[in-house]
């Protein structure tokens, strides 16, 4: 799925001030699924105030259910968070949890791509399309029942007090240089972005950096889906019988029991941003094992074993 493929879009929507100044297009490109709510993607064009409204109100709010992780992808924003205001470059991502109030203003129109899981209000989507279909102004309409249509997740805050802090001070700005904690693997280093106990138990982030010709394969039936994101390079996915490359800004979505390999083309960057291997506690037990157990690693069943345990679908022959 190319976000910037309009086939890859569902539902797209403008989002007006009262003002009738756009602060976003926004499109979802996948609805998320189960219990919990896991892969939902979206993707919006983020624009600043107008440049005589100097005086634009910043919106803080926060939300009382779901995760979110928003990769900044162009232009840039400021983010107001736990009392601090810093600049979120793009190339940088941002990761907000439940109850943190936040705020944000754009410097020029931003590419703002989000996965999240556990947020209440996206069953809407579809209605609402079909609503603004036949009245494009209706979510400014004052009658509009905005919290309501919302899942009651949008809680207003007041104007924040703040101090300017640079991104490497603020924790919920994520980037790849600077990774929770990072292995290096034989062409590939795997860096964590996020993780479990920062989402709920659920999932957890991951950029892949791969050398050219570095290769990887699924298990013959992997029992969970894979959901990855392209951020540089080109990247080879065979699916079942089919091969196609996505570059970056694409989302790749693979199903449940669909034997898969993943090559890069060249240098690339992927994110698994559907999270659901254990990999941190996997990289973990097995750099304990190769430092501490030679006998153990000698056998091939040994981390086998260990990716079966912890839902590790990828290995190399």
């Amino acid at each position: 799925m190319d976000l910037n493929d309009e086939d890859s879009w569902l539902y797209p929507i403008e989002l007006k001030g009262p003002d009738g100044h756009k602060g976003e297009d926004q499109r979802t490109i996948h609805m998320p699924e189960g219990k919990d709510r896991l892969f939902c993607v979206t993707d919006s064009v983020m624009y600043p105030p107008p440049p005589d409204r100097a005086d634009h109100p910043l919106h803080s709010h926060e939300h009382q259910a779901g995760w979110e992780v928003f990769f900044v992808d162009s232009g840039g924003m400021d983010l107001y968070i736990h009392g601090i205001k810093t600049y979120v470059a793009p190339g940088s991502l941002i990761h907000l949890q439940p109850y943190e109030e936040h705020g944000m203003t754009f410097r020029a129109p931003t590419k703002y791509r989000g996965f999240m899981h556990g947020i209440p209000n996206s069953d809407n989507a579809p209605v609402i399309a079909d609503l603004r279909a036949k009245e494009p102004d209706a979510l400014q309409n004052p009658e509009f029942p905005m919290s309501r249509i919302w899942g009651g997740d949008f809680h207003s805050r007041e104007a924040p007090l703040w101090k300017e802090v640079p991104p490497e001070e603020c924790s919920c700005v994520r980037n790849i240089n600077r990774p929770m904690a990072a292995f290096e693997l034989d062409g590939v280093t795997m860096k964590m972005i996020s993780a479990r106990w920062e989402n709920g138990g659920l999932c957890e982030m991951w950029a892949a950096e791969m050398e050219k010709g570095f290769t990887v394969e699924s298990d013959r039936y992997p029992v969970h889906l894979e959901l990855y994101y392209v951020t540089a390079g080109q990247v080879k996915f065979t699916v079942f019988d089919e091969e196609f490359t996505a570059g970056p800004e694409c989302v790749v979505k693979i199903p449940k029991l669909a034997r898969f390999t993943i090559t890069a083309l060249t240098d690339s960057v992927i994110y698994d941003v559907g999270g659901l291997p254990r990999w941190y506690a996997y990289l973990q037990d097995r750099a304990s094992i190769l430092a501490n157990d030679a006998e153990r690693a000698k056998d091939p069943e040994t981390f086998k074993e260990l990716r079966e345990k912890f839902g590790v679908q990828l290995f190399r022959r």
